[in-house]
């Protein structure tokens, strides 16, 4: 994951250098100026890299994950900055699809004679669910209706735990870099393409299968490729 985000910021810097430095006469920013509303679709995968600590104080480390559907939508403006350069603000909801961020199921140090019971008194499964965003877009014109933009925003998730803990982790928050494409029609049609990568904030479960000691650490990962379509009014 962490190469992945390297690998998508080198790219971003290389592409903005070298548009930057592009001189492409059929540009135009102020295609793009006004306000935006669009219907989106995405193929998201979350990752937690962590630990969990069971009731006798044993550590183990690992990551767990999948992959899942997303289906929302995005409202925002763009503000020209230039013949070439705009930039865009925006925020989006998305909802269908929950992930599996995190699942713990048992510890050998349960005390119960029946090791089966201790796992199932430690089983638990967090998700996160009704994902929102607030981001900027810096972006360029190269092309009469056509751009690509960077966006970087915050991201916040709910929580939804089920199974035996005591704690509570409270929304998901964190970070958002991603690099995307804009075609749009003459109509105001157009079609938005994306890569994302999100880290939020490390996550604590406490008090799992009744324990205060058994606890589940960890910072999850959400990787989504998006597919918008909307209209600018």
């Amino acid at each position: 994951m962490k190469a992945l985000r390297t690998k998508i910021c080198t790219y971003v810097i290389a592409l903005l250098v070298s548009c930057g430095f592009a001189t492409i006469s059929m540009a135009g920013s102020s295609d793009f100026a006004g306000i935006y509303g669009a219907f989106n679709a995405s193929a998201g995968g979350a990752q937690i890299n962590g630990t969990h600590t069971d009731r006798g104080g044993q550590a183990s480390s690992g990551q767990v994950g999948g992959v899942f559907p997303l289906a929302g939508y995005e409202i925002g403006f763009n503000l020209p900055l230039g013949d070439v350069f705009f930039i865009g603000a925006g925020h989006s909801w998305t909802k269908g699809g929950t992930a599996t961020i995190a699942k713990a199921v048992g510890d050998s140090s349960g005390g119960g004679s029946d090791s089966g019971e201790a796992a199932a008194d430690s089983s638990f499964t967090l998700k996160a669910k009704n994902l929102k965003e607030v981001y900027v877009m810096p972006s360029i014109s190269i092309y009469d209706n056509s751009a690509i933009y960077v966006k970087l925003g915050r991201s916040i998730a709910d929580t939804d735990i089920t199974g035996s803990v005591t704690g509570d982790t409270g929304n998901l928050q964190g970070d958002i870099l991603g690099i995307g494409t804009i075609a749009m029609t003459n109509s105001g049609i157009f079609v938005k393409t994306e890569g994302s990568v999100t880290r939020f904030n490390d996550i604590n479960v406490s008090g799992v299968g009744g324990s205060a000691g058994a606890k589940v650490e960890g910072t999850p990962d959400l990787v989504a490729g998006t597919i918008a379509i909307g209209f600018k009014f």
